[in-house]
C-alpha cells in the first residue's frame, strides 16, 4: 500500500448497523458499512431496508385542492418501477392528534379539533396595553379597549414535527426547497447565515434559519421527506422559523396567525383580571419556561415539549402563552427607534378602536425600525413576537421582541389562530 493511503471501510466488518463506527448502515447482503442510499422508484432496494418499492413510502404529498374529506396525509408510493402516485387515505382517523401536522380527521385543515383548539367567543372591551411604564418598556400607552369577533387558538406551540410534515408536503408537492443564504435580506445591517427557502415560482420565501451546525431543532432531509434531525426534538416547539415561515404554515393548515388583540384575549381571560395565563399568581419554573423565575431558581434555559408545564396553562388550557419560546403575531411592529412611543396605539382615541375594528385591530399597515444599542437596525420593518421565552431573565408580561419577517432565531416559534378578523 502507498504510503499517503490509507483504508477508511473494511468491506467485512458489520453485520448490523450498531456495527458500522461513523453512522453508516450496514449492507445486509454484503456486509459492509456504506453511506445510506435515497430509494428511488426503480424496483431496486437502493436502501437496503427489505422494503420493496411497491411499500416504501417516498414522503408526503399535499392535495393540489383543499377538499373537505381530502386528507393531508397521503403518501407517494411507487407504481411501475418508474412513476409516483399520492395516494390517500380513505378511513379518517375519528379525532385529530394535536401538533403532527396531519390531517387526521379528513376534514381539510390541521389540528382543528377541541382538544387542539381552544375557542374564545366575541369579545367587548378587552383593554390592551398600559400606561404604565413598568409594565413593558414604555411603548405600552395609551392604554385603550379593543373589540374582538369569536376565534380559536392553537393550545400548543406548532412543534417540530409538525413543521417537518409541512417541510415535506411542501417537497412532495414539488416545490423547490434549498438551503442557502437569501439573496435580497431585509436588514442589510445583519448577517443572515444559512436558510431553508423556498421557491414557490414567483419568489424566494427564507422559511427557517438553519445555521451552519445541525441542532437539535433543525431538520433532516431524505429525498421529498423531512424528518427532525433529533427525532427526541419533534415534540418540541419549532423555533428559527421566519415570520414568512410560519405565516406559510398556518395557511397550508387551514389557519391563519394570531393578532397581538387575540393574544392579550387569551392571556388576560374572560374578565381581562389575570396578570398571566395562569391567573395572578408569580412566575415559577413550574408554571413558565424562562431563565430564572420570580424567586431567582434557575429553570434550565432550553425547549420542553410543546404539552409541558401543565401548570402554567391558561385556565381555558391553552399551553406556553407565557415562556417556552416567543410567538410571532400577524401585526407589524411599529414604534420609535428606541422603542419608548407607540405609534399604533396612539392612532386612534383610546375610545375609538372598536367602532374602527369591530372585529379586531389587526396592527399597523407596516412595521417601524427598531435601532441596535451597538449601532445599525435590529430590524428595519418589523414583526412581532409576544411571550416570554426559555432565556428571559425580564419576566415583564408586556415585552415584545421585534425581527423583520425573513429572519428567524433560537428563541421564536408560533402557534396558529382561526377566525377572527378576516386576514
Amino acid at each position: 500500500m502507498a504510503a499517503d493511503c490509507s483504508v477508511v471501510v473494511d468491506f467485512n466488518d458489520c453485520t448490523r448497523d450498531a456495527d458500522c463506527p461513523s453512522g453508516e448502515s450496514c449492507n445486509p447482503q454484503r456486509h459492509y458499512c456504506e453511506v445510506p442510499a435515497v430509494e428511488l422508484c426503480n424496483g431496486v432496494d437502493d436502501d437496503h431496508d427489505g422494503v420493496g418499492d411497491e411499500a416504501e413510502s417516498f414522503g408526503v404529498c399535499e392535495p393540489a385542492m383543499r377538499v373537505p374529506g381530502m386528507c393531508r396525509d397521503g403518501v407517494l408510493r411507487c407504481r411501475g418501477n418508474s412513476r409516483l402516485e399520492c395516494v390517500r387515505r380513505t378511513s379518517p382517523a375519528s379525532a385529530e392528534v394535536c401538533n403532527n401536522g396531519i390531517d387526521d380527521d379528513c376534514d381539510g385543515a390541521v389540528d382543528n379539533q377541541a382538544t387542539c383548539v381552544q375557542n374564545f367567543p366575541p369579545t367587548q372591551n378587552l383593554p390592551i396595553g398600559s400606561d404604565d411604564p413598568a409594565y413593558g418598556e414604555g411603548d405600552d400607552a395609551p392604554a385603550h379597549n379593543v373589540c374582538l369577533s369569536a376565534f380559536g387558538l392553537d393550545k400548543y406551540e406548532v412543534s417540530v414535527q409538525a413543521y417537518a410534515t409541512y417541510l415535506s408536503a411542501l417537497g412532495a408537492g414539488g416545490a423547490r426547497l434549498r438551503i442557502g443564504e437569501p439573496r435580497a435580506p431585509m436588514n442589510t445591517t445583519v448577517r443572515y447565515g444559512r436558510y431553508l427557502i423556498l421557491d414557490d415560482g414567483a419568489t424566494e420565501v427564507p422559511l427557517a434559519f438553519i445555521g451552519d451546525t445541525v441542532t437539535p431543532v433543525t431538520f433532516q432531509q431524505r429525498g421529498a421527506q423531512w424528518a427532525p434531525a433529533d427525532a427526541s426534538s419533534g415534540r418540541l416547539p419549532v423555533v428559527n422559523v421566519t415570520w414568512f415561515g410560519a405565516d406559510r404554515y398556518c395557511r397550508w393548515a387551514g389557519k391563519h396567525l394570531p393578532t397581538e388583540a387575540e393574544w392579550f384575549r387569551a392571556v388576560k381571560g374572560a374578565d381581562f383580571g389575570r396578570t398571566y395565563p395562569w391567573g395572578n399568581d408569580p412566575v415559577t419554573c413550574a408554571r413558565a419556561n424562562i431563565a430564572v423565575d420570580a424567586m431567582g431558581q434557575n429553570c434550565g434555559g432550553r425547549l420542553v415539549a410543546f404539552d409541558a408545564l401543565p401548570m402554567g396553562r391558561s385556565m381555558e388550557g391553552v399551553f406556553h402563552l407565557y415562556g417556552n419560546a416567543n410567538e410571532w403575531m400577524w401585526d407589524f411592529h411599529n414604534t420609535d427607534e428606541m422603542h419608548t412611543r407607540n405609534n399604533y396605539y396612539r392612532s386612534l382615541p383610546v375610545d375609538g378602536w372598536c367602532a374602527m375594528y369591530p372585529n379586531g385591530p389587526l396592527g399597523p399597515e407596516m412595521g417601524a425600525p427598531i435601532a441596535q444599542a451597538a449601532g445599525g437596525l435590529y430590524c428595519q420593518n418589523c414583526r412581532m413576537l409576544r411571550g416570554r421565552n426559555y432565556s428571559s431573565t425580564d419576566l415583564r408580561v408586556g415585552i415584545r421582541r421585534w425581527l423583520d419577517s425573513d429572519r428567524g432565531e433560537a428563541v421564536g416559534g408560533f402557534r396558529c389562530s382561526t377566525g377572527g378578523a378576516a386576514r
